[in-house]
């Protein structure tokens, strides 16, 4: 049978279980959305910018577990894609970006949006090299359907990340004689670690040797899922567990050995212990990056052991020397580990007491006086206990980059379905704005709350109006301080002097109904939770506007002040 090229690519996905498509139209890629309309398996979600695209199909991937796909015309409508493109590169979630391109017989002629690299014109597919896993070109029309499995596996296996395929206007329309081959199974790779393996059994040995571990989970272990089980292992052994900044929600906030966030705007409780106690870190799936590590502070190599689980070889020992590296899949290593442990006679560590109780003395949090405090302006503490108090046990929470990120890092309880859904990697303002959009298609039943700032929402806020368009009922609250807050913080502390860091007073309530999109405006405590009831109640996108103290310093902890070379 021959089917166009758009149509064989369109029905590949909707194998792979794809059900929608995130993206903006134009010349270049309208065969592939025209391809679309002869589905109903299928659906299209217009942005208003094709970085919100990206951040879509990035957000839906978080939600769904499968691939997210994005598309764009050629030229600028590629180029804008890099944003989110680029967070998913960095956060390892599997998209397939789908460019168009002037037809092959108008390459190098200098054709409108051409992006060849033919005489000075960009060259979309090696554009994106630097932010995919695999950038490729489709110019042999009649292999089609094997690229975009390649793509998709390579894309989902491994460490995952986006993968982006640019095809010709021409070659998306040419007739191919297509049979649609079965799904393909999951590809796996790497060592299989049984009882018998060296680094498994030295795994056992300094669990069992030690006397003060710690679990230390990041992104990795949230992503691959190993933090359930990790979870199972520590409440075995007693044995407490910290995050990375981008591993929160990988263990209940309010879990008994909980030790909380190690890191920028964490819990002083898992960074002193840590760095002061612990005589074992099992770190799984974080690079020990800057956020995480006060800027790599040599406190994580004091009197202790690092054991680090990673799929990325590259990872391992990249900041820290590490006693024992462990390379591949952390929920398949993990798993295995467990089933030893299981059948080993490991003592209960006495970590787990001392954590359980310096929870029960100190606390994790720091300044809880200000989480009810009723102070005009609202302070960002109270704010972030108000959400808390308020948002439904199910709620799925999202925190753009900024102040607002910082104050939820914190002080935002997450449940045990691990809620929470990072976009911090590239650190883009603006990020989760889109993603939460992406996030919320993927799992409708649930409250998608994202916290964000006045910084952030000027910039991708007008994808609330793609939100109304398509009925996906996100809450967006704002913290509004008319400033870009965490960077003044930040340059104020290395120059004494800021530029560029201040707003104008933007009412976004009224912005919002500007979009045909309901908007609240909180200027009181205690006037959030009324609020909040109603947002969710109403089932549509709402805006709400939080006008908070501009004064209060989010609590980012010691940080090493790194200014460069």
């Amino acid at each position: 049978m021959k089917k166009r090229v758009v149509n064989v690519i369109i029905e590949q996905l909707i194998l792979e279980n794809i059900k929608y498509i995130f993206g903006v139209t134009g010349k270049a890629i309208s065969p592939f959305l025209d391809a679309i309309l002869d589905y109903h398996d299928i659906e299209f979600i217009s942005s208003k910018h094709e970085s919100g695209s990206a951040l879509m199909a990035y957000g839906y991937a978080q939600g769904s577990g499968n691939i997210g796909i994005c598309c764009a015309t050629t030229g600028g409508g590629s180029t804008n894609l890099a944003t989110g493109v680029a967070t998913a590169y960095m956060n390892s979630i599997p998209l397939l970006v789908i460019t168009g391109q002037v037809s092959t017989f108008e390459f190098g002629k200098g054709a409108f949006q051409e992006s060849t690299g033919f005489g000075q014109s960009i060259h979309t597919v090696d554009f994106f090299k630097p932010i995919t896993k695999e950038s490729l070109s489709i110019i042999n029309p009649k292999n089609v359907a094997e690229i975009i499995r390649y793509a998709i596996r390579s894309a989902t296996s491994g460490r995952m990340g986006p993968v982006h395929i640019n095809i010709p206007f021409d070659i998306q329309q040419v007739e191919v004689e297509f049979k649609l081959q079965s799904r393909e199974k999951k590809y796996f790779s790497g060592e299989i670690y049984d009882e018998d393996s060296p680094a498994m059994k030295e795994t056992i040995s300094l669990i069992d040797e030690a006397k003060k571990p710690v679990f230390l989970i990041g992104w990795g272990g949230v992503l691959s899922g190993a933090n359930l089980e990790i979870i199972e292992l520590a409440e075995k052994l007693k044995i407490p567990v910290a995050t990375t900044v981008q591993g929160k929600g990988a263990i209940p906030t309010n879990h008994p050995l909980c030790m909380g966030i190690i890191g920028l705007c964490g819990h002083p409780i898992a960074a002193k212990y840590i760095f002061e106690q612990s005589d074992l870190l099992v770190a799984v799936g974080t690079s020990f990056g800057e956020f995480t590590t006060f800027g790599w502070d040599e406190r994580f190599l004091k009197i202790k052991k690092i054991i680090q689980i990673d799929i990325d070889n590259r990872e391992i020992g990249k900041n820290y020397p590490v006693h024992l590296g462990i390379t591949g899949d952390a929920k398949v290593i993990v798993h295995r580990l467990k089933e030893m442990i299981d059948k080993a006679d490991i003592a209960f560590k006495q970590s787990g007491n001392e954590i359980i109780n310096l929870i029960k003395t100190k606390g994790r949090l720091v300044n809880t006086n200000l989480m009810d405090d009723n102070s005009i302006a609202i302070k960002p503490q109270r704010l972030m206990k108000e959400i808390g108090d308020h948002a439904p046990a199910d709620t799925l929470f999202l925190a753009d980059s900024g102040s607002h990120w910082a104050w939820a890092m914190h002080y935002l309880s997450i449940g045990i379905g691990g809620n929470f859904y990072p976009t911090i990697g590239l650190g883009a303002m603006g990020a989760s704005i889109c993603s939460a959009i992406g996030v919320k298609i993927s799992k409708p039943e649930n409250p998608v709350i994202c916290i964000c700032g006045d910084g952030s929402f000027l910039m991708s806020g007008n994808e609330i109006a793609t939100a109304e368009q398509f009925n996906v009922s996100v809450i967006w609250i704002i913290f509004n301080d008319s400033k870009y807050n965490l960077p003044e913080l930040s340059i104020k502390k290395m120059f004494n002097r800021t530029i560029g860091v201040k707003l104008s007073e933007t009412n976004f309530s009224k912005l919002a109904e500007a979009y045909n999109v309901k908007g609240y405006r909180v200027e009181k405590p205690g006037e959030l939770s009324g609020v909040l009831t109603k947002a969710i109640a109403l089932n549509k996108p709402v805006v709400i506007d939080v006008v908070i103290d501009p004064n209060e310093i989010p609590p980012i902890g010691i940080r090493k002040l790194i200014v460069g070379n």
